[in-house]
C-alpha cells in the first residue's frame, strides 16, 4: 500500500487578500504580477490539496482557463468573495442574537 503525502493548503491573490491565510499559518501564499499563468502553475502540483482564490481575480482570467481551474479536483480551487463572507457573518449574527443588525 502506497503511503499517502500530507497535502497543502495554498492562496493566491492580492497581499490584502492572502494576509489573512498567512496569519492562520497558510505557508504557500502567492501574489503574483501575472495571475494567470501562476493559477494555472498551482493547479498542477501535486503537493497541494486546496488552493484558495479570491473569486474576482478568478473572474478576470480567460473563460477557458477559468474552466479548468474550477474543474480541477486535486488540488480543488475554492473562490472566495467579500459578498459571500458578508452574508454568512450576517447569518451568524441573526441565529447569536436573535436579530438582524444588519440593516
Amino acid at each position: 500500500m502506497e503511503k499517502q503525502r500530507k497535502k497543502e493548503i495554498a492562496a493566491i491573490g492580492s497581499e490584502e487578500f492572502t494576509l489573512g491565510f498567512e496569519l492562520a499559518g497558510v505557508k504557500k501564499v502567492f501574489n503574483p504580477e501575472n495571475y494567470t499563468e501562476k493559477i494555472q502553475e498551482l493547479t498542477e502540483r501535486e503537493d497541494l490539496g486546496i488552493v484558495i482564490v479570491e473569486e474576482s481575480d478568478l473572474e478576470k482570467i480567460p473563460a477557458r482557463i477559468r474552466r479548468d481551474v474550477e474543474e480541477s479536483v486535486e488540488p480543488v480551487v475554492v473562490a472566495l468573495s467579500e459578498e459571500a463572507e458578508s452574508e454568512r457573518l450576517q447569518d451568524k449574527i441573526k441565529r447569536a442574537i436573535g436579530a438582524d443588525i444588519t440593516q
